[in-house]
């Protein structure tokens, strides 16, 4: 490398200075470009949100602010067409001679850093990527037979006897910023259309009183749960209200804080706390830690198996019968269910974009156990709402609360909202901040208004049906209904399997009819004298494979509209508008029996091979196409259409 080094260093969910690998190796030598391009279209059905954009807008000025600090401007670029096509652009006005970035690990992502690395390089332009994300990379961890968990205690095992590069990225004390930047046609932050109405930003600016994005912030929340909070972590999972987490789930989703930052300081303490004898803090400190472990399972997940956005891990699943009720679904949205833990959670994410964890596994339990709706319908409204939206988080929430996984909650439990309530909130206290209209009811009866005598009901001007909804569907109703589906899911998978077998059933074949069907990933590793492990690696799948194709199944799915949903808004301290609009279930088809390879590949020439999954499903929506299969998911995927207004 030499002295006339141009780097274009491009941001995207990294948003900080300190310990960023992608910015540090630009910092070296030669001049550097910081670059940030908002391209609506190239999130497609994945829009992120009023809230999640919100941050974005915040966190950017911010890095605006302490790049101006550097000597080096932050370059805004709002892209029409696609990120690529304006990464290109500016590389072409500046002359740039090297691109680096932090990987990203979420299948929309893989295809698109694909397609960039190709382009770059056949311009001759250097290409590095890094890992700003993760205590291990995806293809770091596998078991002794070469294959990808698929359990996240199995997976977390290996990890914590794994060895973790602690060691941080100093963040540079000045840089210089690259001759002919007044050629670039960048925008103001506003100019990036992050907050596209009046009404958004009077929203907005509500969350200003609750929230400080920016990496600065990030640092100083951190420290502040390591003095205060991650002591006693451990007691509070059994509180839904109040602050009783880190709150440091937005500062990692937009990259503002370093994981590695985050696992070290965590290990210092311990350490500590070791030498003082606090016995209480080493729970608090193994429940935080598993909690980062979470976040690197989910990365982990999403890219072994690129489809777990759109269908469930479990092949089986493909046969259970959904119910695409639009009613039910707009119920569990508005808050208005009839169980009070349930919409008080649901009228909290509304108003906030932002619930405790806990609160978050009982309502989205609830939409999928009790209503039986479609998990990707969850997943998509949390990604709709969600302050800290996260792709491959949500993808593993949800997977697991459905019985989507091998590890997650058992397909046929059924947990009572009542009786989470009396666990989780006993005093009433939660329900009765987010639903004004249980504001009098005796703590006795908070959580079973409908069990509640005449007489108490009229006191507590609670009048069921009428200002308050009765239970959408009763306990013993929700058990018989999800009982039913198991066994038809279970009928419909045997009868799938015995017509694979042409006819030919013998015991031994019959014993893996009520199994479960797991996907399997091969992690081969090919290494040359060339490997860098500073490159980027991606599964793909055998040649048996590469015709699978998607199809796509209609159903009705809205965006929140709030002339639609008054009931969950009516009382809330914080108010919205969404836009409704019609999307479409798109079902992906892969065989549960993939098995998929991840070659380490030489970072000079750029040679990514990615899934054929990946490519042909790409390549497919490009071209417009869809195919029946009968191997999908019955009720999976939600999208909408990939352009949007500003």
């Amino acid at each position: 490398m030499t002295g006339s080094e141009k780097t274009v260093v491009w941001f995207r969910r990294d948003l900080r200075i300190d310990d960023n690998p992608a910015l540090a190796a630009a910092a070296k030598d030669g001049s550097v470009l910081p670059l940030f391009i908002w391209c609506p279209a190239d999130y497609g059905e994945y829009y992120p949100g009023r809230c999640s954009r919100w941050w974005l807008k915040q966190s950017l000025a911010h890095l605006g602010k302490s790049m101006e600090s550097l000597g080096c401007p932050l370059v805004l670029i709002r892209a029409e067409d696609s990120a690529l096509a304006a990464l290109l652009e500016c590389v072409r006005s500046i002359g740039a001679t090297r691109v680096v970035y932090n990987r990203l690990y979420d299948p929309i992502s893989l295809v698109n850093d694909d397609k960039i690395k190709n382009e770059l390089s056949a311009l001759g332009i250097s290409v590095q990527s890094f890992n700003g994300d993760l205590l291990h990379e995806p293809w770091e961890v596998y078991d002794e037979n070469g294959l990808a968990f698929t359990t996240f205690d199995m997976y977390w095992e290996k990890c914590i006897n794994l060895t973790v590069e602690i060691s941080q990225y100093l963040a540079p004390v000045r840089l210089v910023p690259v001759p002919g930047v007044g050629n670039l046609r960048g925008c103001s932050i506003d100019d990036l259309g992050l907050e596209s109405s009046k009404d958004e930003e009077s929203s907005n600016a509500l969350l200003s009183r609750a929230w400080s994005p920016g990496w600065r912030n990030a640092e100083n929340m951190l420290e502040e749960f390591m003095s205060y909070g991650l002591l006693e972590y451990s007691k509070h999972g059994m509180k839904v209200g109040g602050t009783t987490t880190s709150l440091l789930s937005p500062y990692l989703h937009f990259g503002e804080l370093s994981v590695r930052k985050v696992y070290r300081l965590v290990k210092l303490h311990q350490m500590k706390w070791e030498n003082e004898e606090k016995s209480e803090a080493e729970e608090s400190v193994r429940l935080f830690l598993r909690s980062i472990g979470f976040r690197e399972y989910s990365r982990y997940l999403c890219f072994n198996f690129p489809f777990t956005h759109e269908r469930s891990l479990l092949g089986n699943l493909k046969h259970y019968p959904w119910r695409l009720d639009e009613d039910r679904f707009k119920s569990w949205r508005q808050g208005m269910t009839g169980y009070p833990l349930v919409d008080a959670g649901m009228r909290e994410l509304w108003a906030t974009g932002w619930t405790h964890n806990r609160i978050r596994v009982i309502v989205s339990s609830f939409a999928v156990k009790f209503l039986q709706i479609p998990w990707i319908w969850g997943m998509k409204y949390f990604w709709d709402v969600l302050l800290d939206a996260d792709l491959e988080n949500d993808i593993l929430g949800w997977q697991y609360i459905s019985g989507s996984l091998p590890d997650g909650h058992e397909l046929s439990r059924l947990d009572s909202p009542e009786v989470l309530g009396q666990k989780y909130d006993p005093d009433g206290e939660y329900v009765r901040t987010w639903i004004p209209e249980l504001a009098r009811m005796p703590t006795q009866w908070i959580h079973c208004p409908w069990d509640a005598p005449s007489s108490i009901l009229e006191v507590a001007g609670v009048e069921l049906g009428f200002n308050y909804p009765k239970p959408i569907v009763v306990l013993h109703m929700a058990r018989e209904c999800l009982d039913d589906a198991i066994s038809t899911m279970w009928q419909l998978d045997t009868a799938a399997k015995l017509a694979e077998l042409d006819g030919e059933v013998v015991e031994d074949n019959m014993n893996n009819i009520r199994t479960f069907d797991i996907p399997k990933v091969v992690l081969k590793m090919e290494l040359s004298a060339s490997t860098s492990s500073i490159d980027q690696k991606v599964p793909f799948t055998n040649d048996k494979n590469k015709n699978l194709q998607p199809r796509e199944v209609k159903a009705p799915y809205k965006q929140v509209n709030r002339d639609d949903d008054t009931g969950s808004t009516a009382n809330s301290q914080v108010t919205r508008k969404r836009s409704s609009i019609d999307s479409a279930i798109n079902v992906p088809s892969c065989s549960s029996s993939l098995i998929m390879h991840s070659r380490i590949h030489d970072p000079d020439s750029c040679s990514v091979l990615y899934s054929s999954y990946l490519q042909q499903k790409e390549d497919r929506s490009a071209a417009g196409k869809v195919e029946d299969n009968d191997s999908e998911d019955s009720g999976s995927s939600i999208s909408r259409p990939s352009k949007r207004a500003a």
